[in-house]
Order: C-alpha cells, then sequence, then structure tokens
C-alpha cells in the first residue's frame, strides 16, 4: 500500500474512525494504534476540536500526513470561516450541518472547492434528509452523512433506525453517503449492502481494549460486504 493511497478519494467503501475525545493526548495515542490497522480516514471529532481547537486537526496531519484527514466542525454559520480555517489546520475534508441552510452549506462547499478540500454535509436532525441530501448534491457537496447522534443515541436509537432513509438516499444520489452512530461490528456490512461508501465508526474501535484489532475487524467487514 503507497502512502498517498492513505488520502485517495474514490476508492469505496472506507471505514473511517472518529475520534470524539476531549484530551488530545489521549486521541493522538489511540490513533496511532489505529492508523496501523490498514486503509482508513481518521476524524478529528467535534468534541475534540471543541475542548482543544484546531490544533488538534493540525496535530493529526503532523503525525498522520498520509492519511485522510477529516475536521467534524459540525458547522452552523460563517460557513467560510470556519472551513477556511479547518482546511488550513490540514483537513481533508470538512463537515457543516445542513440544518443550517443553504447559504452556509454553500459557503462550506465552496470554500473546501478553492482549497482543494472536500465537503461532507450532515443531514442529522432535519425532518427530510432526503430532500435536503438532494439539495446538497445540487450545491455542490462531496458526501452527505445520514447521522444518528449521541443524544438520540442515549434514548435507543443507532444508525439502524434510519436505514429506509439511507436507502431511499443511496439510491436517490450520486455522491458518497456516509452514515455513523453506534455501528459496530456485525451492523457495518448493512450499511455497505444498502450503498454507503463511508463507514463512521467511534467507540466501537476507540474504546476497544484493542483499538488497532477492532479496527482490522470493522476494515474486514465492509470490504468483504462491498465484493
Amino acid at each position: 500500500m503507497s502512502p498517498q493511497s492513505l488520502r485517495e478519494w474514490g476508492k469505496w467503501p472506507v471505514l473511517q474512525v472518529a475520534f470524539d475525545y476531549v484530551d488530545l493526548r489521549d486521541a493522538l495515542k489511540t490513533a496511532r494504534r489505529v492508523a496501523k490497522a490498514g486503509r482508513l480516514w481518521l476524524e478529528v471529532g467535534t468534541p475534540l476540536i471543541k475542548a482543544e481547537g484546531v490544533k488538534a486537526v493540525t496535530r493529526f496531519r503532523k503525525l498522520f500526513p498520509n492519511h485522510f484527514i477529516i475536521a467534524d466542525m459540525k458547522t452552523f454559520d460563517a460557513g467560510w470561516v470556519e472551513a477556511e480555517i479547518a482546511v488550513k489546520a490540514g483537513a481533508d475534508m470538512v463537515s457543516v450541518i445542513s440544518a443550517a441552510g443553504d447559504e452556509t452549506v454553500s459557503d462550506v462547499i465552496e470554500t473546501c472547492r478553492k482549497m482543494g478540500a472536500k465537503s461532507i454535509v450532515d443531514l442529522m436532525s432535519v425532518k427530510d434528509p432526503l430532500s435536503r441530501a438532494v439539495r446538497a448534491e445540487e450545491l455542490g457537496a462531496d458526501a452527505v452523512l445520514v447521522h444518528v447522534g449521541y443524544g438520540r443515541q442515549k434514548r435507543g436509537y443507532d444508525a439502524l433506525s434510519e436505514l429506509e432513509w439511507i436507502k431511499k438516499i443511496t439510491e436517490k444520489v450520486k455522491i458518497p453517503v456516509a452514515v455513523a452512530g453506534g455501528i459496530k461490528h456485525g451492523s457495518a456490512s448493512t450499511f455497505v449492502k444498502a450503498g454507503c461508501k463511508i463507514i463512521i465508526v467511534g467507540g466501537a474501535i476507540t474504546r476497544a481494549s484493542d483499538p488497532a484489532d477492532a479496527a482490522k475487524i470493522l476494515l474486514e467487514e465492509i470490504t468483504g460486504a462491498s465484493e
């Protein structure tokens, strides 16, 4: 595997590991182990960015120069500002919340494009994720994300709860569809078969007794499901 392949866009499906820590040292300690598992993307989670600032993105870029790095900014306003900050810090892709409206979404998309990065539109908490996914594609987004957040997960929901929406979205849009929310070994393949290209996993890897082994198992699962 060449180093460049770890930052390649378009080789699907891909496993994206979310580091939703609040301490950068802890996040990097786990990331060093996980990064050895194989071809995967590294996400600097929203809690980590809020706790440590975009220096967390810069540190990930410095330590993992050949990995695709996502800054989960969940931008809701000042899209051009936050996108520029994240990309300058080293992000390959930046997230924006669809519910923020077309203006903010467009600002993130356009700024990322100008700076050579990718944009992903998070469909969390919108009433009609299908129409918003279609609109995101029209606006030029590189990907959309069907996301069950921690608040809903605490109340018994996970990404499987959105499976019908996921199938409708993957059938309707041509851009890659990502999925996140309580995904673990045994369920990841379901989303690949439903048409998702980016499978985002957090705690099932980062809180595992052996994060690298957990990542390898999930990589094997999603790779096998695509064959």
